[in-house]
């Protein structure tokens, strides 16, 4: 390599020499910059051995697969000082990402180390021996720390189009706050908002039901028999006792995955401080590694080893622990990383060498309290008008401008207006609509204005089709009302009957409302009265779920079109 790196050099150090007996200065000194910057890459290229300053070298380099005979002797081991870093386990160079490259150019590798036994690297393979785990550990026994490093080993060996993370903390969310820098990471929620945590739950039902159907349709019974199979998945959860005290409506999603997990490339690694009774019989059958640091009561330790050995760590020993795959019972020390930001930084800059492509989040926030309108012109069959939530992505809340008119309905002061005249402003930006709008403002008789469409310079060379009129009227009640002759409410019930002309209507009640004649899309802005908003339309599932906070929210609505309902914030 050496050697190389050195020859390009040499060859011009020999030019430049032959130029300055010549005289040829000029053309000497364009040639020292490359020389310079030759010698600078050969430096880099050298493979410069990663020392780690002050940690204990392991003894035996021989690495350890869960040993099928008797256990080591866990004394000596947690006698010793503390375990080596992860990055040293790992082989780190000088330059970490280049390792990190060179495995992810490797087949895909789940068999990494966690830290040290007595006779040399603890290994450990999910994807063979799990595929799920549970973790247990009291408070400062060192579970977390135990969860990045098995993270951040398994990102160094997998790139992310073969390994994703789903990370879910009931802690607060100090845990996984810097593993979310990594590529790999496509959803990170945390107790503090339980709406979140919610939709991370029903996207990974969502992602296992896509599986299924992946695999049913390719005819495959394993994921690692697709040609282009999806990247694993593996969802890590700490404290799992507080996701079972705070959602315990989605458990059966969670044994669901345990249960098909195994075939479809989804895992679980499940983290808690005391498992007796926090896991489940039916999930439990599937997790297969338990991992078990220091725990205070003897019992804690029976559930997961067999025994009471785990109640004999001492507290100062953080990361001690001892594992049961179902063969053996293995001790060894927990290998902390030395600095996660700088090793999320390096399989960062892996990503980018590599050109991986960022994934798409699994799953989204909840909606916001406002959204600003950002009118698109040039598309003359929908408009935009806020965000939709389907209860795990948030997407534009669009409604079509060929499917009949739009009914928007609900109390005074929920944003009725405010959505028309964002409207207004989307269809005014538009090619080849006129525009009517009809009381817009409270209190004031009903008038009309009259927006003509505007005309590009292309459509001035040739004839323009016939404009489409959208007709926009406020406080439509007193026109709905079949006893009303006005003039007015005469016209207004001739135009929702010609499909030639599109009305947006916002009324208080939906008495009046005929679907499909009047409307076949409705915008609900809910009251809080049952009935009245099953009366409206929202179909119960979705009352159902609707906090105080969709109550409360301005613009807060739902969009119905045909036989689909979802939850949506209109832009102001």
């Amino acid at each position: 390599m050496v050697l190389v790196a050195a020859a390009p050099i040499v060859a011009q150090i020999m030019m430049l020499a032959m130029m300055a007996l010549h005289g040829q200065w000029m053309f000497a000194l364009v040639m020292v910059p490359g020389i310079v910057g030759g010698l600078a890459s050969m430096l880099v290229t050298l493979p410069l051995p990663y020392v780690e300053p002050s940690q204990s070298p392991v003894e035996s380099t021989e690495t350890h697969h869960a040993p099928r005979g008797p256990s080591p002797d866990a004394a000596d081991m947690f006698c010793a000082s503390d375990a080596p870093s992860i990055e040293s386990l790992l082989t780190f160079d000088r330059l970490g990402w280049r390792t990190i490259v060179r495995n992810w150019l490797e087949p895909s590798d789940y068999d990494v180390p966690l830290g040290v036994t007595a006779s040399g690297p603890f290994m450990l393979n999910l994807h063979r021996q799990g595929p799920h785990a549970l973790v247990a550990g009291t408070t400062g026994s060192g579970k977390s720390v135990l969860l990045q490093s098995w993270c951040l080993a398994l990102a160094a060996m997998n790139g992310p189009d073969q390994l994703n993370f789903v990370f879910l903390d009931f802690k607060g969310g100090a845990a996984f706050r810097k593993l979310e820098q990594l590529p790999h990471t496509i959803g990170s929620v945390c107790d503090l908002d339980l709406a979140h945590a919610a939709r991370a739950l029903k996207a990974l039902e969502a992602e296992l039901t896509r599986r299924e159907k992946l695999s049913a349709d390719l005819h495959v019974s394993d994921i690692d028999d697709m040609r282009d199979a999806p990247p694993r998945l593996v969802v890590v959860i700490d404290e799992f006792h507080a996701l079972k005290d705070q959602l315990p409506d989605y458990m059966p999603r969670l044994v669901r995955i345990a249960s098909l997990g195994r075939s479809l490339g989804m895992h679980l690694i499940a983290c808690t401080q005391n498992p007796l009774g926090q896991v489940s019989t039916d999930m439990k059958a599937n997790m297969a590694i338990s991992i078990c640091l220091r725990v205070r009561d003897g019992l804690q330790s029976t559930e997961l080893l067999g025994d009471s050995r785990a109640a004999t760590i001492s507290p100062a020993l953080p990361g001690a622990a001892y594992c049961n795959d179902g063969e053996h019972v293995t001790a060894f020390r927990c290998a902390p990383a030395d600095n996660i930001d700088v090793y999320c930084r390096q399989i960062a800059f892996a990503a980018q060498f590599v050109g991986t492509r960022s994934r798409p989040s699994l799953f989204t926030s909840p909606l916001p309290r406002s959204v600003q309108d950002h009118p698109v012109s040039g598309q003359v069959d929908r408009i935009r008008f806020g965000l939709s939530d389907n209860g795990i992505t948030l997407t534009d809340a669009v409604v079509p401008l060929d499917c009949g008119n739009i009914a928007i309905i609900g109390p005074q002061g929920r944003g009725k207006t405010t959505l028309l005249e964002v409207i207004a402003r989307q269809v005014s930006a538009m090619d080849g609509l006129m525009l009517h709008i009809s009381g817009l403002y409270r209190g004031q008789r009903l008038t009309t204005t009259e927006h003509r469409p505007r005309l590009s310079a292309a459509s001035t060379r040739i004839a323009p089709a016939p404009p489409r009129l959208i007709w926009l009227v406020d406080d439509a009640d007193d026109l709905l009302d079949p006893l009303c002759c006005d003039t007015q409410a005469v016209r207004f019930r001739q135009a929702l009957a010609d499909s030639s002309i599109i009305v947006v209507f916002a009324v208080r009640s939906p008495r009046h409302i005929r679907v499909p004649d009047h409307c076949s899309t409705r915008i609900v802005f809910p009251c809080g009265d049952r009935t009245a908003d099953l009366v409206a339309g929202i179909p119960s599932s979705l009352v159902n779920t609707m906090r105080q906070e969709d109550l409360d929210t301005p613009g807060r609505a739902v969009l119905i079109a045909g036989a689909s309902a979802c939850l949506v914030q209109c832009a102001s």
